[in-house]
């Protein structure tokens, strides 16, 4: 399995009053980490792909102005979707890395009509490669 790593630092929007990072940033961080993922893959990321599931477990906080390594890998293909595990983590001196959350973001791809369709082949032969 290949894991795709992207980094970014904690922006204070993305935190509540105390500095720390608002649970449903991660979401977000989510997102970057999947784009990214999709980019190096070469594929396109304004296909049809809505999120039917995801879900996040914190383990610990990140804060303020913190550096994040978000990755992203291929957990499983589906003849009409896949799931995208993700692990961000607070990135220490040294280069250590500490998890701090971990999930996953399910994605089916639609037609025009917003049913269901096969995977793409060009998708099939990206995570397959991957």
């Amino acid at each position: 399995m290949k894991v795709f790593s992207t980094r970014l630092r904690v922006r204070y929007a993305d935190t509540d009053t105390s500095g720390i990072v608002y649970y449903a940033s991660y979401f977000l961080y989510f997102e970057t980490g999947r784009v990214e993922m999709f980019r190096e893959l070469g594929l396109p990321y304004d296909y049809h792909l809505p999120i039917v599931e995801t879900a996040c477990r914190y383990r610990a906080p990140a804060r303020f102005d913190d550096l994040l390594e978000v990755q992203s890998f291929v957990e499983e293909t589906r003849s009409k979707g896949f799931r995208i595990g993700h692990r961000v983590h607070r990135v220490l001196d040294g280069g250590a890395l500490e998890l701090l959350v971990e999930g996953h973001t399910a994605m089916v791809t639609v037609g025009e009509d917003r049913r269901a369709v096969p995977l793409p082949p060009r998708f099939v032969e990206a995570f397959a490669g991957e």
